[in-house]
């Protein structure tokens, strides 16, 4: 329940439900009065107050022009009893035998008090927690005596002191209402924004831990999910910040190796040079062709690792656009087919007849393609001196579970169990199959998986039954992706 509605709810209740209680209690009043409901309460009250007329009418008349009959002690007790009935009474002076008090007006100790001055008006009195109107008349009897009477008239039912009573009844209740609703909805927003408080106090403070937030349907229930949702990308950024220090770390360190081996060796070859160790043209030429090897690698090491940090932080522009795998890759291959053979390699594409939509970038593709062929190529002179079968990479595709399946093999030594599962991050270097010594950057198959997950396929390699490697890269049909894509 939102906020706003919880709020208008407590002040929907803070107004109806006095009134609701007021209600009951009057019923609960009405009842205890003899009454019926409501409707009988107000019919008889009419019923009531016609009679109270019509008894003191005839009372009224009696006194001012037949008051001997008040001299019949018969008739002044039957009118006695149903004035009583209606909530009326009277209090005469009867010469010779002094007051007649009815039954109402013995509510008052002192009969004589009934009486009034201000005879011919109606006098206000309270007389046992009931008010009462009176009025004071005189009259005279058949035989001239003068007499008074007080004609005795009960306005309400309910003695006079409930009415402050239920008033301040009524505040109070109205009072405590307010408050145990103001508690109620205060606690369900003032606690959860105590939560929050505390635990942007502890955000502050460096804890990234889960704190317990807030879970109601509310707008503080969003603001807890949004707190904790921006409580984990705080701590995902600063876990991957971390993480980015320590790669930069170790690319740091990796560099500084790699660079270091050819940069000693050009300074080897160089002072060979100058001091004259080359005294030959022979070899100040094999010395200036290792100088320029040893240079060309540390360009291609600078290359690949501008690439791979480009790619590693998603800063490198992808241009993907619709392609057919099978004709791209037998055209890579017919291209690479002659480099390959300068190397003594043979190289063959098994690609079929059917063609294999994606969405590829060409360019970053026969970069991953390239830096594949090379690493095979690379290792083939690391193949035991027992192997007759000449070196041999084959590129196998096809389409299977709906997406593209590149498989490329070779002959060479393999690839050790427990490198495997290392063998694309970035500057490893297997013991067999990776060794430095090859003038392999440790960047290569790195960049390859790279290129791969950013075409949303995946890159696996394994050995091969009867020697040599595998690698297999898997790109996600066009015609499916798509169809994923519409609504």
């Amino acid at each position: 329940m939102s906020i706003r509605i919880r709020l208008l709810l407590s002040y929907i209740a803070m107004a109806a439900i006095p009134v609701v209680l007021l209600g009951i209690l009057t019923m609960f009043v009405i009842y205890l009065l003899g009454y019926e409901d409501m409707r009988d309460f107000f019919e008889k009250n009419r019923d009531k107050t016609y009679r109270q007329s019509v008894q003191l009418g005839e009372m009224w008349y009696v006194l001012n022009h037949d008051a001997d009959k008040l001299l019949d002690a018969s008739y002044v007790a039957d009118i006695d009893e149903r004035l009583e009935t209606v909530g009326s009474g009277f209090v005469l002076t009867i010469p010779g035998r002094g007051l007649y008090v009815s039954g109402l007006a013995e509510a008052r100790k002192d009969p004589q008090a009934w009486f009034s001055d201000r005879k011919g008006h109606s006098v206000d009195m309270t007389v046992g927690g009931f008010s009462y109107s009176v009025f004071t008349t005189g009259f005279r009897f058949g035989d001239g005596t003068a007499s008074e009477a007080a004609l005795i008239f009960r306005k309400d039912d309910i003695p006079v002191i409930w009415q402050p009573v239920s008033g301040l009844g009524l505040l109070l209740l109205v009072g405590l209402v307010s408050v145990f609703m103001t508690v109620v909805v205060s606690r369900s927003i003032v606690r959860p924004l105590s939560t929050l408080r505390d635990a942007a106090l502890s955000l502050k403070e460096g804890n990234l831990e889960p704190v317990p937030l807030p879970r109601s349907r509310n707008e503080l229930g969003e603001v807890g999910t949004a707190f904790e949702e921006m409580r984990q990308r705080l701590k995902d950024t600063i876990q991957q910040m971390q993480q980015y220090e320590e790669n930069r770390k170790m690319l740091l360190s990796h560099i500084s190796h790699d660079l270091k081996t050819p940069i000693t060796a050009i300074k080897g070859y160089i002072e060979g040079i100058m001091d004259g160790v080359a005294n030959t043209p022979e070899k100040q030429e094999k010395y200036i062709r290792t100088v320029y090897a040893k240079a060309d690698g540390m360009d291609r090491l600078i290359d690949e690792l501008f690439l791979y940090s480009k790619l590693d932080l998603h800063k490198e522009e992808f241009h993907f656009a619709r392609m057919d795998l099978r004709a791209f890759v037998v055209h890579y291959m017919e291209d690479q087919h002659f480099e390959m053979e300068k190397r003594g390699i043979a190289l063959a594409v098994k690609a079929g007849e059917s063609p294999l939509p994606v969405r590829a970038d060409a360019e970053k593709l026969s970069r991953a393609l390239g830096n594949m062929l090379d690493n095979s190529a690379k290792y083939m002179s690391m193949r035991g001196p027992d192997r007759s079968d000449p070196p041999a990479v084959s590129a196998t595709l096809e389409a299977r579970g709906g997406f593209a399946r590149l498989t490329v093999e070779d002959n060479g030594p393999g690839i050790e169990d427990a490198a495997l599962p290392h063998l694309f991050d970035r500057f490893y270097r297997a013991e067999l199959s990776r060794s430095s010594e090859t003038g392999g950057s440790g960047l290569g198959l790195a960049i390859v998986r790279q290129i791969v997950e950013e075409h949303g396929g995946k890159i696996e390699a394994a050995n091969r039954p009867h020697g040599g490697a595998a690698f297999v890269i898997e790109l996600p049909l066009a015609a499916d992706r798509e169809k994923e894509a519409q609504p």
